[in-house]
């Protein structure tokens, strides 16, 4: 089949749109933090969290220019809502794309969730499990300082086991995964695999 012809469909650009919304830990959250108070967020009340306040910005209006949240003004105060039309059609045609173009053999019913959040072609990338801590760490702009306070160790700690002359202790992975916004079975598989030399 040739594809010279073929034009992106409308569903297409919608699909690759909900997978840029959602591509990073950081927005997931932000929707999240929406979501779970009633689909209305000031703008204020984001600047409360651990990240700083041009990461928050510079991910929100990454949304707002995929019109995925919307801005209103009342009484000189900022909310933010979740367009929930825009949000629903979008993640309906991410779900549809994936259960029709299931790999030859897979049963889309049957297929295991944790298999498609481990992403262990990714875990290729990583030449240690400290490694994999630090980037997801760059991914959400938090210092040593800050995840090493929200695990309970010591920054020295944290840098020696990011570039890999140390190990972190596995009690530590549920606050580790809590911190960077990850599944913790997800953080153990690549615990396991990274330190193995399996990924």
């Amino acid at each position: 089949m040739s594809f010279l012809h073929v034009h992106f469909s409308e569903i297409d650009t919608q699909i690759s749109q909900f997978a840029r919304a959602i591509a990073l830990p950081i927005r997931v959250f932000i929707l999240r933090m929406i979501a779970e108070n009633g689909n209305s967020l000031s703008k204020q009340a984001f600047y409360t969290t651990a990240f700083n306040t041009k990461t928050i910005n510079k991910h929100i209006q990454e949304l707002r220019g995929l019109g995925i949240i919307k801005a209103k003004t009342v009484k000189a105060e900022v909310t933010y809502c979740i367009d929930e039309k825009l949000f629903g059609q979008m993640s309906a045609n991410f779900s549809t794309f994936f259960e029709q173009n299931a790999l030859p053999g897979e049963d889309p019913a049957n297929a295991n969730p944790s298999q498609a959040v481990a992403r262990p072609s990714d875990l290729m990338n990583f030449t240690n499990f400290g490694a994999y801590i630090k980037d997801h760490r760059l991914e959400l702009n938090l210092s040593q300082a800050t995840l090493a306070a929200k695990i309970n160790i010591d920054r020295a700690l944290l840098s020696r086991i990011e570039t890999g002359k140390k190990e972190l202790n596995t009690d530590r992975l549920p606050l580790l995964a809590k911190a960077l916004y990850l599944d913790v079975d997800e953080l153990r598989d690549a615990e396991h695999k990274l330190s193995k030399g399996t990924a």
